[in-house]
């Protein structure tokens, strides 16, 4: 099947590689545009995003990437215009395993189910180098024609993370630096300091509908719910070796599609 698609609007879906366990499935997101299209994010990059995009659109497309993680960044490569920040951009050009975080417990653990992807092998899966073609930072605007977004740089969970605000909507598409679920501050390039920090101002932006990079999108309530959640020391997750092996002993079924709710 390679994409399975859920449509939030007329201009706004989420894309997701089928075959992927759900807590590593990376929300790939098509924004429809008056003059061009954007793709937030590529997921890992299992089949050819673009080819499936073209099937959608015939407009220009600009290609966003949150950050540089290896279940974000895997299809990157396939379009000509490719931006992101400029403190991640070494980690888009390398590409490969270690500067995209694809190393420790995540190289150890089963995110691709073997039944669709049987070519698919932890020892050898790599992502294709995509260097910037441009850079975003704070304070940056996407104009599409019919709606602007602007740029917020939000690290912690990764030095060059990237969020993209509509503030007339009150959208924002979040990448990893908050989503519906147990957020991440142990990677090597982490800095849980600076994370509280853009935490605490993500709380207080005013966005109503967050589109994030993992997970079933959600609303204000429940955005500051988390956030305080892992402010208070709660809702980070420390290992995935961990983590999987306890969820797959409780009998979790890592590959089912997740529950998306209008």
């Amino acid at each position: 099947m390679g994409f399975k698609v859920i449509r939030i609007d007329n201009e706004i879906s989420c894309v997701q590689e089928t075959g992927v366990a759900n807590f590593m499935r990376c929300n790939i997101w098509h924004v429809k545009g008056r003059d061009y299209d954007l793709v937030i994010d590529t997921g890992m990059g299992l089949n050819s995003l673009k080819k499936w995009i073209l099937t959608q659109t015939q407009k220009p497309i600009k290609a966003i990437g949150t950050h540089s993680h290896f279940d974000h960044s895997g299809g990157l490569h396939e379009f000509d215009c490719r931006l992101g920040h400029k403190a991640e951009a070494d980690a888009f050009a390398s590409g490969g395993r270690t500067k995209v975080m694809y190393r420790g417990g995540w190289s150890k653990i089963e995110i691709v189910n073997p039944k669709e992807h049987p070519d698919f092998s932890i020892k050898t899966f790599s992502i294709t180098p995509a260097p910037l073609t441009g850079y975003l930072d704070e304070g940056d605007v996407l104009d599409l024609g019919n709606r602007t977004f602007q740029i917020l740089h939000l690290p912690g969970h990764s030095p060059g993370s990237i969020g993209l605000y509509d503030a007339q909507s009150k959208v924002l598409f979040s990448g990893d630096a908050v989503y519906n679920g147990q957020l991440l501050d142990t990677h090597p390039h982490s800095d849980k300091l600076v994370y509280r920090a853009t935490l605490e101002r993500l709380h207080d932006l005013g966005a109503e509908e967050i589109h994030a990079g993992h997970e079933p999108s959600f609303g204000t309530l429940q955005l500051r719910n988390i956030i305080s959640a892992y402010l208070a020391g709660e809702n980070t997750m420390a290992d995935p070796v961990t983590w999987y092996n306890e969820n797959t002993k409780l009998g979790v079924d890592h590959y089912k599609d997740q529950v998306w709710v209008s």
